[in-house]
């Protein structure tokens, strides 16, 4: 038997082409099995698309459409669908065949944790679906039926196990159409996971997974086909692409990318789909001389070419010659074209404005003004081009709120909003030393925007850590109180941090809450990215008593 895999970068709402590019895709199979990833018809996530009925309808139109112009093809598509006796929208996959439905499969496992929210939007299924070809039954475990959470620290405990119920009605071969985000080293813990249910229970595992950008969430593709004896046949990471799987095939080794190399992979990919799928064509960001400006501007040509990317350099009285320069030599490194607009007269005005009014600001209302000028002029050129405003800044400053708000906090979307500043150093070095891999003909990234002290340049001789604990503190900190969610008391037994740092920066993350939620999109690349990934209150109080010591 062979299994075709359908890896497809679909665009959420556009039946009418994901249609079309899922019948040419399926035209040039032969196999006996088609599988689709999760929603193939419609694109995942589609939100509150799904509360539109004629959009649900649609996409059921759209499957009967392929059905019928595949009659010969045995296709498994991903869906939404209206339920005949109850009237809910329920996640599905149809198996067509002969030009008709022959079966469906309702989801049963619907994630409401983390980025999902699918428990708003559908109901429930409430049987697995089987079919039978040349005597061998198969099964079908749509995303999270299959993974059940394994992949999610906060993932909650299942009461019933889809896989478990298939493997009892005897399939010998589990199909999983899938849609799901990409996470840093995830693809390897799927694959694991995927091997070890195939050995445990001696079934065949196809898993075909969407790939693409969508809103905040990069999906990574790597579909592949897995028996006891090993991994079948796989697709890339990070690309569309069409195999076809024979299941009597000798194994292969699998395809593994270093942790940067997919974090490099997954903020290029979803960067050029936010903007291609937005209806852009350029985007402009501030470059400083800092590492972050220099690391967001170098995914942004390799996303999209470096005629489509415009750097400004907004000198300030404080900005040093060193960063002038490497902002210069970045651009020249990057074949950006570059304006420069210095930024005096407009402060110099605020601060005849405010003292006209008897007003005398503080050191930090002073320090914010320059950042709020510097995006009043970024938004005033995207609004003059069309352009798209790209937000530099980074995790450990979204965090603890050492970012401003309507200033550098501007953009249409965060790129590197969900990397930790010692990951922004990492990474950086990573695009330098793998400079080919990344398709520039040499290392893009001045040396000394990852070697100097990082600095806001806001006023004489200031540093981040005047303000901030040093990144390598403060990071081990955040990487276990956001993405791990580890509360003060476990942060302390955790760490070689003291009480008093501890609780300052968990007291800084909250109060930083209202900045967050008025902060652009973040491609989520870690278990736990700001935005829909982590719902915190804005008003709130870590009042409460520590229950260990009441025990």
């Amino acid at each position: 038997m062979r299994i075709g895999l359908v890896q497809l970068n679909p665009v959420v709402g556009d039946i009418i082409g994901n249609t079309e590019r899922l019948q040419t895709a399926i035209a040039q199979f032969d196999a006996e099995i088609i599988l689709t990833p999760e929603m193939s018809i419609c694109g995942y996530p589609p939100r509150d698309l799904l509360c539109n009925n004629d959009f649900v309808r649609a996409c059921e139109q759209a499957v009967l459409q392929i059905a019928c112009t595949c009659p010969d093809k045995l296709v498994v598509l991903g869906h939404p669908r209206i339920d005949a006796s109850t009237g809910r929208v329920r996640n599905s996959a149809s198996v067509i065949y002969g030009g008709e439905i022959i079966e469906v499969s309702d989801k049963q496992l619907l994630p409401s944790y983390d980025v999902f929210d699918e428990k708003r939007y559908f109901e429930t299924g409430q049987k697995i679906c089987t079919f039978t070809i040349d005597e061998t039954k198969i099964g079908i475990a749509i995303c999270e039926d299959f993974w059940q959470g394994n992949d999610a620290d906060v993932a909650p405990t299942y009461d019933i196990n889809p896989v478990q119920q298939l493997v009892e009605e005897g399939c010998k071969i589990i199909l999983s159409p899938s849609a799901s985000p990409f996470v840093t080293s995830k693809h390897s813990s799927h694959l694991q996971y995927a091997l070890q249910v195939a050995q445990e229970n001696n079934v065949i595992i196809a898993m075909c997974n969407q790939v693409g950008g969508n809103d905040d969430l990069v999906f990574d593709g790597g579909s592949f086909v897995v028996s006891s004896n090993g991994l079948l046949g796989e697709l890339p990471l990070f690309d569309t692409g069409l195999i076809t799987v024979d299941l009597n095939t000798v194994p292969v080794e699998p395809t593994l990318l270093p942790s940067e190399q997919e974090q490099w992979k997954a903020l290029v990919l979803g960067t050029k789909d936010y903007v291609q799928k937005t209806g852009h064509s350029k985007v402009i960001l501030g470059i400083s001389g800092g590492i972050d400006s220099a690391l967001v501007a170098t995914i942004a040509v390799a996303a999209l070419g470096a005629d489509s990317v415009q750097g400004v350099l907004m000198p300030s009285r404080y900005s040093s010659r060193g960063s002038i320069e490497d902002a210069e030599r970045l651009a020249r490194n990057l074949g950006v074209c570059t304006d420069t607009l210095p930024i005096e007269h407009l402060h110099s005005a605020f601060e005849r404005t405010f003292s006209d009014g008897c007003h005398n600001p503080t050191s930090l209302a002073e320090e914010n003004v320059q950042a709020r000028i510097r995006g009043l002029l970024l938004m005033a050129l995207t609004n003059s081009d069309g352009s798209l405003l790209l937000a530099t800044g980074n995790k450990s400053e979204l965090a603890v709120g050492y970012s401003t708000l309507y200033g550098d906090m501007n953009g249409a979307v965060s790129v590197i909003g969900d990397v930790y500043k010692t990951d922004v150093w990492a990474l950086s070095n990573w695009v330098n030393q793998n400079y080919e891999t990344c398709g520039f003909s040499s290392a893009p990234i001045p040396e000394n925007s990852i070697a100097k002290q990082p600095s806001a340049e806001l006023r004489p001789d200031q540093c981040d850590q005047d303000s901030l604990p040093e990144y390598d503190e403060l990071d081990s900190v955040l990487r276990l109180h956001i993405d791990h969610e580890l509360g003060i008391e476990d942060l302390k037994d955790a760490l070689p941090v003291s009480p008093e740092r501890i609780t300052k920066i968990v007291r800084m993350v909250d109060i930083a809450q209202f900045k967050r939620e008025q902060a652009s999109v973040i491609f989520k690349t870690s278990p736990r990215t700001f935005g829909r990934g982590r719902r915190m209150p804005i008003v709130m109080k870590r009042s409460w008593v520590n229950v260990r010591e009441t025990l």
